[in-house]
């Protein structure tokens, strides 16, 4: 069985400047080095599930300028099909501008360009044959009314449909868009966004686990909120679990919540139960965070195998 992930969203060029430290307001600091890396979180989590093992395409917009050249080379390179994505004459390639310091923390910031500009229109989603699962994944640096509409036609395809909620929403999702979500995926800050409740610490899982049952109630089916070093907790209307992260030397984050949500929808297409899932994306997100970039440090399946096998249980 092909195990096969759709990804609707951006693609980005990433300008990476390295520092001791994030500046504050007004503040400059020198020093630094400067990297230029394939990026997008869309573009990210296709380059994820495709090096997890999955047959990957990727639908969003580029500009037809160098950046855009340079994007869809680079994502061909990786077997990421790029037979959905369309190059506009008159916009150009969304670019993010990011800063890490010597801890891996980093602070960015986007100007989405053609991204913006995606949308539903003449984007067909095949259906799966019987027994197959095939992954719709979706994150919010599209159009939400792009994503919402595009939702809807993964479910009535047929597809397991996984939407991460970052960056978070400019507003609450539709109804109908939420019940054909089979997991969201937030970090707090999102979860926040989406309930309009306060940020809670990852040292309060009962409070977390009492947020995330909002979203139960209007129709989702489960939630994940990735919780930093304290790793991840998967809640369903039978309860909640969660998953421990792994402990790494971390140094450069940028991209590591994609390829979380990239891994995991190329883990559960390939038929994982979903806490095997959400242990193989903790596995690829720490070694992510290992190497600087956010496309060039995703893993290869062989590599995630061999650390979890150097893991206990």
């Amino acid at each position: 069985m092909t195990a096969r992930v759709f990804v609707f969203g951006s693609i980005n060029t990433d300008l990476v400047v390295y520092v001791s430290r994030l500046p504050q307001p007004g503040e400059t600091i020198g020093g630094g080095t400067y990297g230029s890396f394939p990026g997008g979180k869309g573009a990210n989590q296709a380059v994820a599930a495709a090096r997890a093992g999955a047959v990957v395409k990727l639908y969003g917009c580029l500009g037809k300028d160098a950046f855009g050249r340079e994007r869809i080379a680079s994502l061909e390179k990786t077997g990421v099909s790029t037979r959905g994505v369309r190059m506009l004459s008159d916009a150009a390639s969304g670019i993010a501008q990011i800063t890490v310091d010597s801890e891996g923390e980093n602070t960015i910031v986007v100007a989405p360009g053609a991204n913006d500009r995606f949308g539903p229109e003449g984007v067909e989603v095949p259906s799966p044959a019987r027994g197959e699962t095939w992954v719709s994944l979706f994150q919010n640096e599209v159009p939400q009314d792009a994503t919402e509409a595009l939702i809807l036609k993964a479910r009535a395809a047929g597809h397991t449909v996984f939407w991460n909620l970052a960056p978070t929403l400019s507003r609450r999702p539709l109804e109908q868009a939420l019940r054909a979500v089979d997991c969201l995926i937030c970090n707090r800050n999102e979860l926040a966004g989406l309930t309009g409740r306060p940020r809670l610490s990852s040292d309060d899982p009962q409070g977390v686990e009492e947020d995330a049952r909002a979203p139960l109630a209007w129709g989702v089916r489960s939630l994940i909120v990735t919780l930093g070093r304290k790793g991840s907790m998967h809640v369903t209307s039978a309860g909640a679990q969660t998953v421990r992260a792994f402990e790494v030397k971390a140094v450069d984050t940028v991209g590591a919540g994609d390829c979380y949500c990239g891994v995991l929808a190329a883990s559960v297409a390939q038929g994982l139960e979903m806490m095997q899932a959400m242990r193989r994306a903790s596995a690829a997100a720490a070694i992510s965070t290992t190497r600087q970039g956010a496309q060039p440090s995703m893993p290869m399946r062989a590599e995630i195998e061999e650390f979890l096998s150097r893991q206990g249980p």
